[in-house]
């Protein structure tokens, strides 16, 4: 698992249009929230992208951008951004390599029970890629609310989007 203070490991990602997506690209030098999240048919999935999507207008008007991971195609992240009306990008993390990276991976594979996924996460990164604030759940019940962060936020805007 990677350590609050440590530069936030670099990846690329395709988004739901195929588009490849660095986190540099994504981040342009501003504090930055990546959301990891199960496969798109999980109902907590679904709620914990719905609770973002509800405050990405204030998240920008504090000058935070953020995007979601999760390990679903590319196809069917273009489904779910239609399906949610999601105003931020959709990585797909197919392979797990960026999820493994992040330490988010877990491997439940057994013959015939549960697949390989990725945990519900949220990490936010400060202006200079810096992790600030992280979170891995290990069960259903999906990550922090948005609203429980917004202190993270505030000191960030306090300090010209530093955290360390």
């Amino acid at each position: 698992m990677i350590r609050n203070g440590t530069i936030a490991p670099e990846f690329e990602l395709r988004d739901e249009s195929g588009a490849l997506k660095s986190l540099t690209a994504l981040r342009r030098s501003r504090p930055f929230l990546v959301l990891f999240t199960r496969f798109s048919d999980c109902p907590t999935a679904r709620r914990d992208l719905l609770a973002y999507a509800n405050v990405y207008d204030r998240l920008r008007s504090l000058d935070v951008d953020m995007a979601a991971v999760t390990a679903d195609s590319v196809e069917s992240h273009g489904r779910l951004r239609s399906q949610l009306d999601l105003p931020f990008p959709l990585l797909s993390d197919s392979d797990f390599a960026v999820s493994e990276r992040y330490g988010v991976y877990r491997s439940d594979e057994v013959e015939d029970g549960p697949q390989p996924h990725g945990e519900p996460a949220v990490f936010i990164l400060d202006v200079d890629g810096h992790l600030a604030y992280s979170q891995i759940s290990s069960g259903p019940k999906g990550i922090a609310n948005p609203a429980e962060l917004a202190l993270v936020f505030l000191y960030m805007v306090h300090h010209g989007g530093k955290y360390w």
